[in-house]
This record gives structure tokens, C-alpha cells and sequence, in this order.
């Protein structure tokens, strides 16, 4: 897809921002579900021509380019082989080498720095990744990329993007248990095993989104974090899908609709890749802001990936 003049301007047109979303949530105490709505809605009519560009553009995706990859509605996931997605084999590399030298170079108190979460450290995570710009078009490369924007409706952002290490542990916590991520009421996440997976390396693991919602139908409404047999009680036992397989193996993921839980009684390290890509409009505020420069060397984004990466 060419870049036109026209096209050009409503990529420059910044997304503003508003208080809308704090003074609700934040101030008020009302729940994110019944506050995102009223955010998205002020921040859609205070840019319509970029909301109107990455809507047209994902229907064009999905009628003309047709997305390799579909994520199918009702499941909320799509797993993938090593060999299913073009460039998979070189991300895979490239996060060994990275991972490699990032163990090598830890310091002494590395723990001691991330002390809430020992099970899941991060390597590489937000703009971090500007500093690998090979790495960081394989993240948003056409397959990718097309996917997402076919599953949500739009062309969406980059939000986040992180390589983690999962070493030994016997905890189950936090994130080890199921939970919804709720950053917004739909999300692609997109998970890639650099190394061999198997089930007793803390694999992801997850209920397809009808599942998830037949589980809430029947416990309520899941809040926080919720215990194996709560979840189980509301009809997600033997459901549970394991990401496990060769490097290069994944899943995309709707973890706002899907129960999930990864990196509970590692037996042995574990290493992936987690990209992130959200509506532009989202109400969500990532802890480590993901800003790219406009000139990565080597890297020359079409329409399509400038606007996922917010390049103006």
C-alpha cells in the first residue's frame, strides 16, 4: 500500500489525549469495563481521520490482502508451527543471540532488582527494542501484523513487546495463576518459545475465550487473580491449551478474553517473546512507553506497519 499525501497527513495526525479515563477510573472508583467505552469514544472524535484510515485499512487486509493467519472469533487464539510465519526462524535467532549475551552480562543483584516477579524477568522489554531494529520489523512483519489487525478491526499499536527468561520455581502466584489481562476489551497478544517448550517448563497456558466466558457465567465475574479449582468448578477443566513446542512455535492470544497463566513450577528455564498490539484508542497506559524513532536503520515500514508502530 502506497503512502499518499493524503494517507500521509492522517498518519501525522496525533491520537489525543484525555483525563478521561483517571478521573473515572482513578478518582471515582468506577470499574475499567464501564469506563473504557466513554474513553475510547472522546479520544475516536478527537482524531476521526487516523480512527476512519485504520479501519478502512483493515478491512482492505481482510478482503483484498487476505491475512495468512485468521484468529478465529469465538476461540480467541491461533497457535502456530516454526515454519507457519515468515521470518519466525530468524526472530528465533536473533533472541537466543540476545538472550545469550543478556545472561552473561547480568549483575550479581539482578534478582534482588525484580524481587515480585522471579518467575518471569525480563531481557529485553519497550524501547529497548529500538536498539534492535532488525528484530523490531520481524515483530511487525506483514503475517504478524495482519493477523492482529484482521482479529481486532483496525489497524492497532504496538504497545509492548518483551523477550523473558523463566528460570526454576516451584510458585504458584501472581501471574501463575488464571487471570484476564485488562488493558481493553479485545488485545492480540502474540507468544513465540525461542527454545524447546515442554509441559514441565512452565509452559502458557490458557481456556479458549468461550470457555473463559462460560466460567464467568458460572463464578462470576474474575477479578485478580483466581485459583485452578474455581476455575475448574465453572467448567474449564480439560480445556486448558499448553504452548508447548519447538523454537519458533506460538500463539496469538486475546488474553483479555482468554484464562491464563504461564511460568508456574519451571523445571527448567524457559524463554519467549511477547509482542503486544492494542486498538490505537485503548485506554490503557503501558508502564515502559514504547516511542519509535522515524529512521530505524534497515528498516523501511509500509503504511500499515508506520501506523502500528506510531511513526508519524
Amino acid at each position: 500500500m502506497s503512502l499518499s499525501a493524503e494517507n500521509s497527513e492522517m498518519v501525522q495526525q496525533p491520537i489525543r489525549q484525555n483525563r478521561l479515563y483517571k478521573v473515572l477510573h482513578k478518582n471515582l472508583r468506577l470499574p475499567p469495563w464501564v469506563v473504557r467505552p466513554f474513553s475510547r469514544a472522546l479520544k475516536i472524535t478527537g482524531s476521526p481521520t487516523q480512527y476512519r484510515l485504520r479501519k478502512r485499512l483493515a478491512r482492505e487486509i481482510i478482503a483484498i490482502t487476505k491475512p495468512l493467519i485468521t484468529i478465529p472469533d469465538r476461540a480467541g487464539y491461533r497457535l502456530f508451527g516454526p515454519n507457519d510465519i515468515e521470518g519466525t526462524a530468524r526472530i528465533v535467532r536473533y533472541c537466543e543471540t540476545v538472550y545469550q549475551q543478556s545472561r552473561e552480562a547480568f549483575p550479581p543483584d539482578y534478582f534482588q532488582k525484580h524481587p515480585q516477579k522471579k518467575f518471569l524477568l525480563p531481557i529485553l522489554e519497550g524501547v529497548e527494542f529500538c536498539r534492535h531494529p532488525d528484530l523490531l520489523g520481524l515483530m511487525v512483519s506483514r503475517p504478524i501484523l495482519d493477523a492482529a489487525a484482521a482479529y481486532l478491526g483496525t489497524v492497532p499499536k504496538l504497545t509492548g513487546a518483551r523477550l523473558c527468561w523463566s528460570p526454576e520455581n516451584e510458585t504458584a502466584r501472581s501471574s501463575q495463576l488464571f487471570h484476564f489481562d485488562y488493558e481493553d476489551l479485545r488485545q492480540v497478544k502474540v507468544f513465540i518459545n525461542i527454545f524447546e517448550t515442554k509441559a514441565d517448563q512452565g509452559p502458557l497456558t490458557f481456556l479458549p475465550a468461550d470457555i473463559s466466558h462460560q466460567v464467568q457465567r458460572a463464578i462470576g465475574r474474575v477479578i485478580g487473580r483466581v485459583q485452578d479449582e474455581r476455575v475448574y468448578e465453572g467448567g474449564g477443566k480439560n480445556h486448558e491449551v499448553k504452548l508447548i513446542g519447538p523454537p519458533g512455535s506460538g500463539a496469538f492470544l486475546d488474553t483479555s478474553r482468554c484464562l491464563h497463566y504461564g511460568s508456574r513450577f519451571n523445571r527448567s528455564d524457559r524463554v519467549v517473546l511477547i509482542i503486544q498490539f492494542l486498538n490505537c484508542y485503548s485506554a490503557f497506559r503501558p508502564t515502559a512507553p514504547f516511542t519509535v524513532p522515524p529512521d530505524l536503520p534497515g528498516f523501511k515500514p509500509d503504511l500499515v506497519q508506520k501506523l502500528a508502530l506510531g511513526i508519524h
